[in-house]
């Protein structure tokens, strides 16, 4: 019998699936949601499954090389979710489906080329270098020979090469060689040497079979005593699965986590929960100040939902929070809790995702894309800090978990539970208008008060006090306070480096990125300048390159230079810094926050990573040093995205029973983003900023998209951009005065790449979907690059 499958693959084909033929009896295992390896042109792809069927086509098909999957790794459910995003957010289905698995299960089919049996006279160079090496990637040929590809057909007929396909490894479990005493075997312990009396007694002693080399090192003897055992039978080995471990936050025993009496509030937050999934599931928002015991309404759900054999997702913006949201829930839930984010090794991603599907794991904690998480039952995903813009990905498919997950609610009959101090504009105007369930959390638990907020305005620091330093004299005085009192501090910079720029007194000139439009950061510890969007690196010069003056200075700070300054005013502190530079190294970030939270660390330095979640009950004092940073970029959230900041970093301060002070430091004292996150005001920020956006027609009012086109000369990227921008208004879907450019990019060249960008507004996201799909139909001009995002959350 011969089986039809429509399979989509993981390249930009639009909603394009591919018809392939597979022959044979009933195909056993071969499910939608399988992934199977099929011909595309001259090579060979993984691709995804997403009908089966005996009716033939009216066109040929070809036949699928290999089916992956004994089992499909993709639900039914999962593969409705994909179809969902290929649409909503103008991708393929097979880019969706791709994103759902972990890395160490995605797998690619590699092409190789090798000598063929007959020689070419005289030897060709191609040949030479491939006898040279027996065997090479396309990619590497290719490379070397450039124009070999062309001819490449040719060679394989003649049999000069040969071309190979490979399909890669996945990801799979770990094994180890354990020994035991056979239960069977009668032991003459008299018979054995002393020290191989010694290995047996003590595997003996503690009745599970061991690791050679750690059975070696309990009993003191050497590992050849344990093989020789083995040799002899008295031992038997063989390989045993064992899960790797997973984090600094998930080894060892979770300390216990007691329940507490809840609040009033949390106790209505808890009430409108269970009617909302006893109903029609409506997505519920817990708008809670910080501190206020969001965490233990989630903690509270989950066990509810357990108990009644369901599953749940608890999703995080940030990494950095993973860890201890992980150890509250594992304090509760024990080892039944999954952790899922990409600092995990493959085989470590592999392990949690296979503890998630078997059902061992019912709960996730991870980062945006543990949201396809394949959590048998599915009861509840919760969105923590729903605001951030770390829920929003960057790369295709550009999604935003908050809508998948709310998707994926509907299709699974799961409930959607988002929770912040300071919800996106989006959803709280969703809230108060019906859509989303709103509960209000006005109050700290225990009637903590919340931390007291002074505001230092930097213009006078300068100017009166001509005071040139990062740290105000308030600030100053508060740290040496706070360290006097044995407390700790959290100082936030919402940048990395030592210097934001590095600019030449004598002609002007600022250092830049010889591929991007953007100045150079320097970084003091390598004493390198560093462009932070292509990663080129160069040493700092003694001269400026444009005219060999030595009057070179640097401008602006980074976390770098707040660390040195730190060090030099209060010596006596033990200080760390938490940024991308300082964690790149796997398990660097949690150790940091460990001796953070064992009181190791008096002062902690950071980006971001240090502003949202953590919950040290000993820090009083959080140093805000450039509260209006984030007020300069060309973006309609801007002023959204500083409160939200300054409101999460604030919170940080007066977690435990000492209150917390905030000095918040800033050139900008009367913005009204720095005017209500003085007092974590939500509802005022809300009032005043809503009428802004419905002047200036931007979310939640209007839907946006931006068109990102890059080339590699900027007369072509112009062109390029402005004919897209004409399919567009040609496609009749839009209001012509709602397609606004092209115009260069507020960042025009990164990458050696000119950038070009349109906006578009309309009041139909599907409208907008729809009128882009189309005009991405027609194909771009070789060396043009399109980038397509509906509901940006950055647009440089």
């Amino acid at each position: 019998m011969r089986w039809f499958l429509d399979v989509s693959l993981p390249l930009n084909l639009g909603r394009t699936s591919l018809t392939y033929h597979l022959d044979g009896g009933d195909p056993i295992g071969l499910e939608v949601g399988s992934r199977v390896v099929v011909p595309l042109v001259n090579r060979l792809v993984v691709g995804y499954v997403t009908a089966i069927g005996t009716a033939a086509p009216a066109f040929a098909t070809t036949a699928v090389r290999q089916v992956l999957d004994p089992l499909p790794l993709l639900t039914p459910e999962l593969v409705a979710l994909g179809l969902w995003m290929a649409e909503a957010f103008v991708c393929s289905p097979g880019e969706a489906f791709n994103c759902m698995l972990p890395g160490g299960l995605k797998q690619q089919v590699g092409r190789f080329v090798s000598p063929g049996p007959e020689r070419p006279v005289p030897p060709t160079p191609e040949r030479l270098w491939l006898e040279e090496r027996g065997r090479a990637p396309w990619k590497a040929f290719c490379d070397e020979f450039p124009k070999a590809g062309r001819a490449m057909a040719d060679w394989v007929r003649r049999g000069w090469v040969v071309l190979e396909h490979e399909v890669s490894k996945a990801a799979g479990p770990r094994l180890v060689t354990v020994v035991s005493v056979p239960a069977d075997t009668p032991l003459a312990l008299e018979l054995l040497t002393p020290k191989e009396r010694l290995a047996v007694e003590c595997l003996l002693r503690v009745n599970t079979p061991l690791p050679p080399t750690y059975l070696a090192r309990q009993a003191g003897v050497g590992e050849g005593v344990v093989r020789n055992l083995v040799r002899k039978g008295i031992l038997t080995a063989r390989q045993e699965r064992v899960l790797r471990q997973v984090d600094n936050a998930l080894r060892g025993p979770a300390a216990a986590d007691p329940l507490v009496a809840l609040s009033a509030e949390q106790e209505t937050a808890l009430s409108v929960i269970r009617a909302a999934a006893a109903a029609d599931r409506k997505p519920v928002l817990l708008h809670g100040v910080t501190c206020s015991g969001k965490t233990e309404v989630y903690l509270r759900w989950v066990a509810e939902e357990m108990a009644a054999g369901r599953g749940a997702i608890v999703l995080v913006p940030e990494i950095a929070l993973t860890p201890q949201m992980v150890t509250r829930f594992r304090s509760r839930f024990g080892n039944r809790v999954a952790i899922l984010h990409s600092r995990l090794s493959e085989g470590e991603r592999f392990d949690q995702w296979e503890q998630i599907r078997r059902g061992a794991s019912p709960v996730v904690v991870g980062a945006r894309s543990a949201v396809f998480a394949p959590v048998p039952r599915l009861g509840t995903i919760i969105l923590d800090e729903e605001g951030e813009s770390s829920f929003k990905q960057a790369d295709v498919p550009r999604y935003h978990a908050r809508e998948v997950a709310r998707r994926r609610g509907l299709l699974e009959n799961a409930l959607l539970i988002m929770g912040s101090a300071t919800p996106s504009l989006d959803t709280y105007h969703l809230a108060t208008t019906g859509t989303y369930q709103l509960v209000e959390m006005k109050h700290r638990v225990a009637d903590r008060r919340p931390p007291q907020v002074e505001v230092v305005d930097m213009r006078h620091e300068l100017v009166t006090k001509q005071n040139r330093s990062m740290f105000s004299g308030a600030l100053s005085r508060a740290l040496e306070r706070t360290l006097a009192a044995g407390k700790q501090a959290i100082l936030f910079l919402n940048r990395r480096g030592f210097s934001s720029f590095v600019f030449c007194r004598a002609c002007g000139q600022t250092l830049e990125c010889s591929r991007c439009q953007v100045s150079l950061v320097y970084h003091s510890g390598s004493r390198i300048l560093r462009c932070h969007y292509c990663g080129e690196a160069r040493p700092l010069p003694t001269t400026c390159p444009s005219c060999a003056s030595t009057a070179i200075k640097y401008f602006g700070a980074g976390t770098q230079r707040i660390e040195a300054e730190a060090r030099r005013y209060f010596p006596q502190a033990r200080l760390a810094r938490i940024d991308s530079d300082t964690t790149s190294a796997k398990g660097s970030l949690e150790a940091m926050l460990s001796k953070f939270g064992a009181r190791e660390i008096d002062i902690l330095i950071g980006t971001q990573m240090v502003a949202k979640g953590l919950d040290f009950p000993d820090v009083t004092l959080v140093g805000i040093l450039a509260a209006d940073s984030l007020l300069r970029l060309p973006d309609f959230r801007a002023a959204e995205r500083n409160f939200a900041l300054l409101s999460q970093v604030a919170g940080r301060a007066g977690r435990g029973d000492t209150p917390g002070t905030v000095i918040l430091q800033t050139y900008a004292p009367g913005h009204h983003s720095i005017r209500y996150a003085l007092t974590e005001d939500y509802l005022g920020f809300f009032r005043e900023e809503l009428p802004h956006r419905q002047a200036s027609g931007f979310p939640p009012f209007r839907q946006v998209a931006t068109v990102l086109v890059q080339a590699p000369t900027a007369e072509r990227g112009e062109a390029a951009a402005t004919a897209f921008r004409d399919r567009l208004a040609a496609g009749g879907r839009l209001d012509p005065a709602g397609i606004l450019g092209p115009a260069p990019a507020p960042i025009p060249r990164i990458n050696e790449l000119f950038r070009f960008q349109i906006l578009l507004k309309d009041a139909s996201r599907d409208r907008l979907a729809e009128a882009l799909r189309l005009a991405m139909a027609e194909p771009v001009p070789s060396g043009i690059r399109l980038a397509v995002d509906l509901d940006p959350w950055f647009a440089l």
